[in-house]
């Protein structure tokens, strides 16, 4: 059929109408990105605390609401780093804190056992080149050269591992000094400790020279009783996780948000990744969410501020208050219509409801129960050196003489001496016998094989539905190398670890994450797939319009927009 003039006319307005409409949508794709991960939450803090900024942005954004970690180990330095370069652990270099270096990438010596957590920013960096990935920040600098990608957090380990290798500058706590030994201490009107910003970072002088950022935790109150309050002394609040009391220098989550305000105000900027840590230090110390109730503390009032910031009432409601900070500062720079935000948890947790193995006589004890050397074999800690007391709950792992080093925390981890199959074995059979293990794994090579396991009638019926449909995935996320030759799940609500509320495991508790993107034009919807956190940069990317270079584990959902 051959069209009139005036239908042609129409088809070409049409047309163009598309067009225009098309180049519009490519034009509104997000040029920025800003990724929160705080720290241990769990999805159900949102609702229990009335979390509004969150409520908000679940409503209006696509909310993923079984999204899990999905990957071992579930801990903050490997997580952090996975969300970021959307790489599994058995491909990014290290799976746990602690790691096997066999290819000697940190110059310990080859085979040397390495502790993670107490890496450089340079040796994360050395070990993230070795491997050969890029990050979000390597994408962001390639589309946006002239925009700076940075991190921020309370702690090192969290932020340093984040930005290694692919950010421009990171901000995070530096070490803790009195302020009687600081050449102005008289221009200080507090007393206590002090910190600023980490100049090895590359913090910029509007930060690194503002008095905001030097932060007061006064000598008697900056662990706010938690070193004398069970059970929160094994491992308790050092001044860097709560806000504290002093208006014009509050510490924490409203710390690092300054901060990113600060880079809004001053810097063209195309990406951040923020830490919010304080959830995390609350919940390892009172075991987090339902646990950390006013029934179970009971000088403890949720109406208050003071002493009450160091429980989860207060900590998650401070957080979403922060949140909502930020979405204000970005309304008003103009940059809120041009960014992703993105909202997540890098792991839950599990507190120690039916058997805490972990040194639980002792005030801060914390890390010497995380970490087991009997042999003195680490080379980078002196975390679990003999007479740390773990001798008399973890010696049967070490009664053969093999053990090198262990890692606990709601799963099990060892490194042997002689790595033979027979020896393996040897150790998950020992390790099947101590109390609250569920099953036991033995690595060959990228994947690990099921030893033993509890049988079905003594697990409960949700331990036993999630470990049947998860856990041999799990585990094998971690399969490589520099792993530990053994493997522990253990049972919900058991933790050798060095802190009450604890994760690192393949509980449920410790997998499972809220997860919510946010954009302008974004369709609102909340999805049902299984989303990880290597799936994180790619949907990233792909929401954004940049292409993806490399090979990620992680999968990239479409956005709706």
């Amino acid at each position: 059929m051959r069209l009139t003039g005036r239908a042609i006319l129409i088809t070409t307005v049409v047309l163009l109408i598309l067009l225009v409409a098309a180049a519009a949508a490519v034009a509104a794709k997000p040029s920025k990105v800003i990724i929160i991960t705080m720290d241990q939450m769990k999805p159900g803090y949102v609702n229990a605390y009335d979390m509004t900024n969150m409520k908000w942005l679940q409503k209006k954004g696509v909310h993923f609401k079984n999204a899990y970690v999905g990957q071992l180990a579930s801990t903050t330095v490997v997580s952090h780093n996975s969300i970021v370069s959307g790489q599994l652990p058995k491909h990014q270099g290290w799976s746990d804190e602690v790691i096997r270096d066999v290819d000697d990438v940190l110059g310990y010596g080859a085979g040397a056992i390495i502790t993670i957590g107490d890496l450089t920013y340079d040796q994360y960096t050395q070990i993230i080149e070795y491997y050969g990935y890029p990050k979000l920040g390597d994408y962001m600098k390639w589309k946006y050269p002239d925009a700076t990608v940075a991190c921020f957090g309370e702690k090192y380990y969290q932020v340093a591992s984040t930005a290694a290798s692919s950010a421009d500058w990171y901000m995070t706590f530096g070490g803790k000094k009195n302020v009687a030994d600081l050449p102005n201490a008289d221009d200080f009107p507090w007393t206590g400790k002090y910190r600023t910003a980490d100049p090895a970072g590359g913090v910029p002088d509007y930060i690194l020279n503002d008095d905001r950022f030097k932060i007061s935790s006064g000598n008697a109150d900056d662990k706010y009783g938690t070193n004398v309050d069970w059970p929160a002394w094994t491992y308790p609040e050092d001044g860097r996780h709560v806000p504290g009391p002093y208006d014009e220098h509050l510490s924490g989550d409203d710390w690092v948000v300054d901060g990113a305000i600060k880079l809004i105000e001053n810097d063209p900027w195309s990406a951040m990744h923020l830490n919010f840590s304080g959830i995390d230090k609350i919940g390892h110390m009172y075991g987090g969410g339902p646990v950390d109730t006013l029934a179970n503390f009971e000088k403890y009032n949720p109406a208050g501020v003071w002493l009450d910031m160091v429980h989860m009432a207060f900590i998650a409601k401070n957080a979403d208050k922060q949140v909502g900070r930020l979405i204000a500062a970005l309304k008003k720079s103009g940059d809120w219509n041009k960014t992703l935000f993105v909202v997540l948890a890098d792991h839950g947790v599990e507190a120690a409801t039916k058997a805490w193995y972990g040194i639980t006589d002792q005030p801060d004890m914390g890390y010497d129960a995380w970490f087991y050397d009997p042999n003195e074999i680490c080379a980078n800690t002196a975390y679990g050196r003999p007479g740390s007391n773990n001798e008399a709950i973890l010696g049967p792992l070490n009664a053969d003489g093999n053990l090198a080093y262990s890692y606990q925390s709601v799963m099990m981890e060892a490194w042997l001496i002689k790595q033979s199959v027979a020896k393996k074995l040897h150790t998950a059979r020992v390790m099947s016998t101590m109390d609250g293990v569920l099953a036991t794994y033995i690595r060959f090579g990228d994947r690990y094989q099921l030893v033993w396991n509890l049988p079905k009638k003594k697990m409960t019926a949700s331990e036993y539905t999630w470990w049947k449909a998860n856990a041999q995935k799990l585990v094998d996320t971690m399969a490589w190398k520099g792993a530990a030759d053994v493997i522990g799940l253990l049972k919900d609500g058991v933790s050798y670890g060095g802190a009450y509320g604890d994760h690192g495991g393949a509980t449920k508790g410790s997998q499972r994450v809220p997860m919510v993107f946010w954009a302008k034009g974004i369709k609102p919807k909340v999805r049902a797939e299984k989303f990880r956190l290597v799936d994180v940069v790619p949907t990233a990317l792909r929401t954004m319009g940049i292409p993806q270079l490399a090979p990620m584990d992680g999968k990239a959902y479409k956005l709706a927009f």
